[in-house]
């Protein structure tokens, strides 16, 4: 096949930026960054102009897109449709988002993801479960009625997938110690989330076993001063990642940037939480047989409540940069550290001998093309 290469003005690697620059691939792995003038004419190349090429956007929190719901549309077919649906917005990778279900539904979402991984669903890392192990006084949209604390035996009834990874959300205060061990020793990469938590009750045991904090300030026991909930727990945990919606609706500029200065740096990554309109022409679809829909930009269930977040990972990257983050941060924020939150040691920064993927975005942070294991969408 030979080299193949994408050039912009800019190019930033996950650490550095190179102007008037060349990324190379081979196949599906990265061979190197060179001046554009060093570039032969017997590599293929396509040249984006006003554009910058940055390492590959990984969204480990999508629920659905291209007008379809994971849970609605449980299948290899369902994921690709989502996949597809939100590389125009950037996103060079994904975890398709159950939202609390049956566990015949969660069943088939494994399943689903196997089959996926096999038939090498481009975009396609792995799973996240979000509930139905959740607490519910934090349900948001779920459906309380699913909800329950799993045991290590329920745990072993499902079949896992051998390939990609697993993320799951979950309230941990109601979980027992040895189902969260039983998660770890899986490899599961563990979120608490959706989780009335006071902070008495994050013991140290549990946190050891916490990964990270699902979507920061939403869902979540607040931080205040007499009681620091989750939130206060989330930012005061150096360890733990927490993953944050950033379309201006979920949560305020300014609780974004007073995070962002608590947490340690790397500690801190966007998700979408993007539900089936994006990159839909449909403003509407059902979840549990409820009507939810897009009104002034958001999506709301009948009772005025959010329900997820219209929005994709280029837009959720240029709001960062507005509100003043450093363009680099920003960038890391949306490919590096998701990356490292997963443990994808080949994602997130243009090296050599990483996956050939990458996020080309115009002036306007808008995506022009995707780099996914070497084929340019």
């Amino acid at each position: 096949m030979g080299l193949k290469a994408i050039s912009a003005p800019r190019i930033f690697d996950g650490n550095q930026y190179h102007t008037d620059a060349a990324l190379v691939w081979d196949k599906e792995h990265i061979h190197t960054i060179i001046p554009l003038s060093e570039l032969t004419d017997d590599i293929e190349h396509q040249h984006f102009a006003d554009a910058l090429i940055a390492p590959g956007f990984i969204d480990i929190q999508v629920n659905g897109g291209g007008g379809v719901m994971f849970n609605n549309t449980i299948t290899p077919q369902g994921i690709d449709t989502i996949c597809t649906a939100h590389r125009k917005h950037g996103t060079a990778y994904l975890l398709p988002t159950l939202i609390s279900s049956t566990p015949e539904n969660i069943q088939l979402a494994l399943s689903a993801t196997q089959q996926g991984m096999s038939d090498h669903i481009a975009g396609l890392l792995g799973i996240h479960l979000e509930g139905p192990w959740l607490n519910k006084d934090k349900k948001g949209a779920h459906d309380p009625n699913l909800f329950y604390a799993p045991s290590v035996e329920d745990l072993k009834q499902f079949a896992w997938p051998s390939q990609g990874k697993v993320l799951v959300t979950a309230a941990v205060e109601n979980i027992e110690p040895s189902a969260l061990s039983w998660m770890k020793a899986q490899n599961f990469t563990l979120s608490c989330g959706h989780s009335n938590a006071k902070a008495s009750q994050l013991t140290e045991e549990k946190l050891s076993y916490v990964d990270g904090f699902t979507h920061l300030f939403n869902a979540m026991s607040p931080f205040e001063g007499r009681e620091p909930g989750v939130v206060g727990t989330a930012l005061n945990t150096d360890s733990a990642w927490c993953s944050i919606i950033t379309d201006n609706i979920h949560v305020h500029p300014q609780s974004f940037l007073l995070a962002h200065k608590a947490k340690p740096q790397g500690k801190m990554l966007i998700v979408t939480d993007a539900m089936a309109t994006v990159g839909s022409e449909k403003d509407y679809f059902e979840l549990d047989g409820e009507v939810i829909s897009v009104v002034d930009n958001k999506l709301v269930n009948s009772r005025g409540s959010l329900a997820g977040a219209h929005i994709g990972m280029d837009e959720s990257v240029a709001n960062v940069i507005e509100w003043g983050i450093s363009e680099d941060e920003a960038l890391k924020m949306a490919s590096t550290y998701p990356a490292q939150a997963l443990q994808c040691e080949k994602l997130g920064a243009l090296k050599n001998g990483f996956r050939a993927s990458a996020t080309v975005l115009g002036q306007d942070y808008r995506s022009q093309a995707v780099l996914v294991d070497g084929k340019l969408y």
